[in-house]
């Protein structure tokens, strides 16, 4: 007579273990998940609308699935189908991002190409590859001396091992000091170099003082020092491609008012928009110690100096790119071992850089892809979004919703410009 009791005592204790069970599972799935989507956000967007009907047919499937899953022996293999997200981050760091170069093309061979930030990051990741793999001559610039010689000798040391035909030589630049960024400049002089990486940048702390010019600190290290170098270095090499390391934080100007019907910002003008270049920014923002938004406007500053130079230098290319969330050394978080990229959440730097190694290579043709039909490369710079696929800067819905037409971008892209140059002058460079 015990025995049915003791039997249905257990299979109760097991159903509970496995109610609990599922529902840990349950939770850490969804937040698995909400952290996917939030670092991953920049891939999903071009994801889907580069495969639009892929996506589609996907989700359909995927609620078709959900919603017709109904015993528990099901909901249970549920779990085990929402791995597909696992399966989604594969595709994403393997076969979604444009098909690099073939590294067996000779005319990549001889090929020059300048890094700022080279030591450690993107940077290091960007010249170890294009080194390694594509036989080209990286010139490293660094702030610190020993970071910059010690990663100039492991990337050596790799070509030594692979018998490439590259070469690594590490510079000295400072770009919070422009004596630093002019002999930079001038040590490259009677070299040559193919192409500029501007890519050096930190994340800002809040309410650093201004510098020695009475600058943002952030807006002189991460857009005046990199736009000192490139007109530098294009008055020797008129035909340079120079390509930056933007961000989809650029779009933070526009995106807080993505769902603001138009009316209401009409009749809202001086709206604060956070990590926006206007001429308050230009004014008095730019002379004013960080703030919250100071990197989300030096990376809207970079796009916007990407789209204007081929305009200023007709033979010059130029390319910003999203690269989205990756897994370098900018933020502390980002280096601990149970880091979001450790957790598949965060693209790593040997991915991250794809598109970078994308838009240095890159014919002028292969660059044009996707443009409109006629378009030119000296019509203004391009950007390059997470999946290696080139789009016009500043064309998105949510900046036409937030009343910043690609238009009016461009005009506070002249005026940014102009504002550049007059800081340059009025400070002896």
């Amino acid at each position: 007579m015990c025995r049915p009791d003791s039997s249905k005592k257990q299979n109760t204790n097991s159903n509970g273990v496995l109610t609990i069970l599922n529902s840990v599972v349950s939770i850490s799935l969804l937040v698995y998940t909400i952290g996917f989507i939030f670092f991953r956000i920049g891939e999903l967007v071009p994801l889907y609308y580069t495969y639009r009907s892929e996506c589609i047919a996907a989700i359909i499937g995927s609620s078709i699935l959900r919603f017709t899953l109904s015993s528990r022996v099901e909901k249970y293999m549920l779990h085990i189908v929402s791995l597909r997200i696992i399966a989604l981050i594969y595709v994403l760091d393997h076969h979604a991002i444009k098909p690099l170069p073939d590294i067996n093309n000779s005319l990549y061979t001889g090929k020059t190409v300048v890094i700022t930030g080279g030591n450690s990051g993107v940077g290091y990741e960007t010249a170890r590859q294009l080194s390694v793999n594509y036989g080209t001559h990286v010139i490293m610039g660094c702030r610190s001396e020993i970071k910059c010689i010690k990663a100039a000798n492991a990337i050596n040391n790799e070509i030594i091992v692979t018998k490439s035909n590259g070469s690594v030589t590490p510079m000295i630049i400072d770009l919070a000091n422009l004596d630093s960024v002019k002999s930079f400049a001038t040590q490259l002089e009677g070299r040559k170099v193919d192409v500029l990486f501007n890519n050096a940048g930190y994340a800002p702390v809040d309410k650093s003082s201004v510098n020695d010019m009475g600058l943002n600190p952030a807006f002189n290290d991460m857009h005046l020092a990199h736009f000192y170098l490139t007109e530098q270095l294009l008055k020797e090499h008129p035909i340079l491609r120079v390509v930056y390391t933007s961000s989809g934080t650029h779009h933070c100007c526009a995106l807080p008012f993505a769902f603001v019907p138009s009316f209401v910002l009409e009749l809202l003008p001086n709206i604060h928009r956070p990590g926006c270049i206007d001429d308050e920014y230009l004014s008095t923002g730019i002379r004013s110690p960080n703030d919250a938004a100071a990197y989300f406007s030096c990376k809207l500053a970079n796009v916007l100096h990407a789209t204007q130079i081929p305009r200023h230098h007709p033979h010059a290319t130029s390319v910003a790119i999203d690269l989205g969330w990756v897994g370098t050394s900018i933020q502390p978080w980002m280096q601990t071992q149970l880091s979001p990229t450790s957790l598949g959440l965060m693209r790593s730097a040997n991915v991250g850089v794809l598109p970078m190694i994308n838009a240095i290579l890159s014919t002028d043709d292969e660059l044009l892809d996707g443009l409109s039909e006629g378009r030119k490369l000296s019509d203004g710079g391009i950007i390059m979004n997470t999946l290696g696929r080139t789009e016009e800067a500043l064309t998105y819905g949510h900046w036409i919703h937030a009343n910043l037409t690609r238009e009016r971008m461009i005009e506070v892209a002249d005026k940014l410009w102009d504002e550049s140059v007059k800081i340059l002058k009025a400070n002896g460079y």
